[in-house]
């Protein structure tokens, strides 16, 4: 009687892996286009609020959105950053908001993280999404010193 439980079970374990296997390209294609919308949607925010703010506006509002989204934390930092850049790329430049930035390195040095932490620490602000942002700050304002 025992036997013919787990061979039950195991069976339908088999079954399952087997149906998962075979719609999981399925359930991938549509996790991506419901992510490419989120997406879509976070960058035309961005944009709108960067031709209304400056540069220093946009990264108050993305730290103020990842720190009080609800969503999980991926998403949360992805919408993010996707606001923050595009906000960034449309946005009047802040005199100043770069001065105290160290530049950007593609690997976090010690001192990145240490900077990273510590502006985060400064703001109060605890979600994982406020590193992510500074990390871009860093990146974009690099992007801008090289540029000019």
């Amino acid at each position: 009687m025992m036997r013919r439980f787990w061979l039950g079970l195991l069976l339908a374990i088999i079954v399952g892996v087997f149906y998962t296997w075979l719609n999981a390209p399925e359930w991938l294609e549509n996790w991506n286009e419901e992510n490419q919308v989120m997406v879509e949607q976070q960058r035309q925010a961005g944009l709108a609020a960067g031709a209304q703010t400056d540069q220093s506006g946009c990264l108050a509002e993305a730290l103020q959105r990842v720190e009080s989204c609800k969503g999980s934390e991926y998403r949360c930092t992805v919408d993010g950053g996707t606001f923050f850049k595009a906000c960034w790329e449309n946005s009047q430049a802040s005199e100043g908001l770069c001065v105290a930035v160290p530049p950007y390195h593609d690997t976090a040095t010690e001192e990145d993280k240490a900077w990273v932490k510590e502006q985060c620490t400064e703001l109060g602000l605890l979600a994982k999404g406020c590193r992510f942002i500074m990390r871009q700050q860093q990146q974009l304002c690099s992007a801008t010193r090289v540029a000019n």
